[in-house]
């Protein structure tokens, strides 16, 4: 098995770096090169250049582009503004005296958006795109259009140079893996046509462009389907524009990210150019050069897994020379500079490959976005979160590592693999099946209803709904809509809007409603939700408080069943019942299995005494009970409650407060929100034993067997499914459980394929396996400290609660 894994993956590999420039060396050789018919020709041409708040670099930009030597009167210069908001609009109209153009898009969406906006009203002949950081040298441009005087070719791909930084890695690396792409794409245009453009300098007969989704990558997509229509792509080497690399690792590993994740969605959008019989052999140089190099990082770690399977047991008798050689690599490295260079090139290497997993599993499920962020202005803001993305992938797979040497250590131990097998299914039955029955049987025969009835009018308490806010133009004004017509007396209900540093038109839609009492407190800088919620709790003076999230949309009557259960006296906080509705990236099934299970633990742990959190979109609080939890709090629906807890009271859920919001609309967008609570649980933790309310047994049972079993399920389970490996050839119930683990796993994978998901053991089995992923990706986050305090923003769509 171990040396099968390794030949298999290994061969891949192979071939994906040297196997097919052997490949096209070869057809070259025994063909010869395709010829391109090039001639001095000058059509009409339309420099298109994509910017978004490039005020430090635009006027170089503009000023290189009316230097390039190409006539003037055939020359159109149009800048497409993707809302920038520094001043870069204002450089451009400094040169419309110039003939420079300035396409501004009312709203951010995206560069691709902005390309579908401009192609249609341009009229020359050819358009060449470009990036505003992308500097020309003066025959660029004749050197792309003489490749269009041949009457197959239809896009024309430059040669982007990248200068150096700061970051040693990223330039070794980057300069190798450009020279190795340039050469591919040489030896691609000999034998027909090469794969993709190059977004800083490429070009193509203006008449084939066709409009892209917004989320589409346009340097990828578009020739790709040129090529699908039965046009050459070529590389022009003598066409060059210089940049500055990423400027760090990190940096680099964010553009690639986001740049494979949106070209594996590309594939399938042109999806013709996979038919050999439609594209020839460009089908083999897409799978070859793109989806192939995509999955090396998989391949790589199935050669991890195969040689550590065949190495580890005489690894382990050698340890302490295993040891002594890695010393003396290191010492080695220290005294001789040059070997530093491999290791620089080997990192960067390591790093795109993970990049590449993680562009697979965000282009997977879903989660691509058409705007992007100049590297340059990323500086000092968002390296952190490279630095986390970084670790937290290179941690799983150190885990995916350890779980393997694992097995092969308990192949070694027959006696210890038993021990180990029985402990974690006891610990996974028990999660799952036993701690549900427990917490019946005994509500069974002990349970403390909280036995509220409703409030007469004249006896209902006061009540702030506090809406936390960012960027929620989209669903604020029916949010407010709703909060006003819930059936609660007026007299007796304020509603205030808490914005966490909002730059859209939340603030302004907010004080459309300030005749009708609505309050907004605009705080400028983000700082998180619970930062903000902490601040605004200042200036409420009510004696409940509804926390609500600004796309949970209320039934009338939810603020009266979170307020009835104020009656009893040891009610601290209620949490509602937020439904899932609206489509849902094909989740919704097993979402809703998954809901509805959660739900009934919580009912069920309310009537022993306290559940051990509350839903963040709709709970309620006696504010006298609220403690401001740290700033850096992830999460509030955990904090809080607890800090009720402690204080002596009950933390109880109302099943007819209901509220409605939309589900996760991608498959990444559900694991962003998973690995975000997981890693949240984490810092709870962490936090110590000032968190953990030790005077109510109930709510710590609760909080271990619920919450902290569930956290750490996905260690419980890999170490549960070596365990079934190493016993799967010691009996027939073994082997059973090792083959029904694998079969469920590929039916998981099978999830993968959106329309899929939608049959119901697919869905469960995709969805059970996500959940476990996100949980161990949040595990690593919350270890490392990494999660971000400010939530996450995706989407929003008003619902009805009806």
């Amino acid at each position: 098995m171990w040396l099968s894994l390794l030949v298999g993956c290994g061969a891949l590999v192979a071939y994906v770096l040297v196997g097919y420039p052997l490949l096209l060396r070869a057809i070259v050789a025994i063909r010869g090169p395709r010829a391109i018919r090039q001639a001095d020709i000058t059509p009409s041409v339309s420099l298109v250049i994509s910017a978004f708040n490039e005020a430090d670099v635009i006027a170089s930009k503009i000023d290189n582009a009316l230097a390039l030597d190409y006539p003037a009167d055939l020359l159109q210069i149009v800048v497409i503004s993707d809302a920038s908001d520094d001043g870069t609009d204002a450089i451009v109209q400094g040169y419309e005296a110039r003939g420079v153009r300035l396409q501004r898009m009312a709203e951010r969406r995206g560069k691709t958006a902005g390309l579908n906006a401009t192609l249609p009203r341009l009229t020359s002949e050819i358009v060449v795109f470009s990036d505003a950081n992308a500097i020309y040298e003066p025959d660029a441009i004749r050197k792309l259009v003489r490749n269009f005087a041949d009457p197959d070719v239809g896009c024309v791909t430059g040669e982007a140079r990248y200068l150096g930084d700061a970051d040693g890695a990223a330039d070794e690396g980057e300069g190798t893996y450009w020279n190795y792409e340039m050469q591919l794409k040489r030896l691609e245009t000999a034998v027909g046509s090469s794969v993709g453009g190059d977004g800083a300098i490429y070009a193509i007969r203006r008449h084939l462009w066709q409009t892209l989704p917004d989320d589409g990558i346009n340097d990828f997509l578009n020739p790709l389907q040129i090529v699908a229509a039965g046009w050459r792509g070529v590389y022009e080497p003598e066409a060059i524009c210089h940049e500055e690399a990423a400027g760090d690792t990190n940096k680099e590993y964010r553009r690639r990210v986001r740049i494979i994740s949106r070209s594996w969605r590309a594939v399938w959008r042109a999806s013709d150019v996979l038919k050999p019989w439609k594209v020839g052999f460009f089908a083999v140089s897409i799978v070859s050069h793109k989806v192939l190099r995509w999955f090396t990082g998989l391949f790589l770690l199935g050669i991890g897994l195969g040689a550590l399977g065949l190495v580890l047991p005489p690894l382990i008798a050698a340890a302490p020379w295993v040891w002594a050689a890695l010393s003396a690599m290191v010492l080695l490295v220290m005294a001789v500079p040059e070997t530093r260079r491999i290791l620089q090139v080997a990192w960067y290497f390591g790093v795109l490959n993970l990049a590449s997993v993680v562009g697979l599993l965000k282009g997977t499920f879903g989660q691509t976005s058409g705007v992007w962020t100049p590297p340059r202005l990323t500086a000092g803001t968002s390296g952190r979160t490279g630095v986390v993305d970084l670790w937290t992938g290179s941690g799983l797979v150190a885990g995916v590592l350890l779980l393997a040497w694992f097995g092969v250590m308990l192949e070694q131990h027959p006696d210890l693999v038993r021990v180990v097998f029985w402990a974690s299914l006891s610990v996974m039955v028990y999660l799952f099946a036993g701690y549900p029955l427990l917490i019946a049987s005994v509500g069974f025969f002990r349970h403390r209803p909280v036995n509220a009835g409703p409030h007469e009018d004249a006896e209902l308490p006061s009540v702030t709904l506090l809406v936390a806010a960012h960027d929620e133009e989209d669903v604020i004004a029916r949010k407010l809509q709703n909060c006003l017509e819930v059936n609660y007396p007026q007299d007796r209900l304020r509603v205030v809007v808490a914005s966490d540093g909002s730059r859209d038109r939340t603030h302004a839609i907010a004080r459309s409603f300030a005749d009708r009492g609505v309050a907004l407190l605009a705080y400028p800088r983000r700082r998180g939700k619970i930062a903000t919620l902490a601040q605004a709790m200042q200036t409420v003076e009510s004696e409940i408080v509804v926390m609500t999230d600004a796309n949970a949309f209320m039934r009338p009557n939810a603020v009266r069943a979170l307020v009835r259960n104020f009656r009893n006296p040891r009610v601290g906080a209620v949490s509602g019942d937020v439904v899932l509705t609206g489509d849902r990236a094909a989740l919704a099934m097993p979402e809703d299995l998954y809901y509805r299970y959660e739900r009934w633990l919580q009912r069920a742990e309310s009537e022993l005494g306290s559940m051990v959190g509350v839903d963040g979109a709709l709970y309620a609080l006696r504010r006298s009970l609220f403690q401001p939890p740290p700033s850096d709090t992830v999460l509030d629906d955990m904090a809080v409650p607890m800090s009720v807890i402690r204080q002596g009271m009950r933390v109880v859920f109302e099943p007819d407060a209901v509220a409605f919001e939309h589900g996760s609309r991608s498959a990444w967008e559900e694991f962003s929100r998973k690995t975000r609570i997981v890693a949240g649980a984490v810092q709870f933790l962490r936090r110590g034993r000032r968190q953990i309310p030790w005077a109510a047994p109930q709510a710590v049972f609760s909080l271990i067997s619920h919450k902290v079993l569930r956290w750490m399920s996905p260690v419980i389970g890999a170490i549960f499914f070596m365990s079934c490996f190493a016993l799967r050839n010691q009996g027939l119930p073994f082997a059973i459980l090792w083959w029904s683990a694998v079969v469920a796993m590929g039916i998981g994978l099978l999830g993968c394929v959106e329309w899929l998901r939608r049959l119901l053991p697919i869905g469960v089995c995709y969805y059970f396996g996500m959940v476990h992923v996100a949980a161990a990706a949040g595990m690593l986050r919350g270890i490392i400290g990494g999660q971000a305090v400010a939530w996450q923003r995706f989407p929003r769509t008003p619902v009805s609660p009806a």
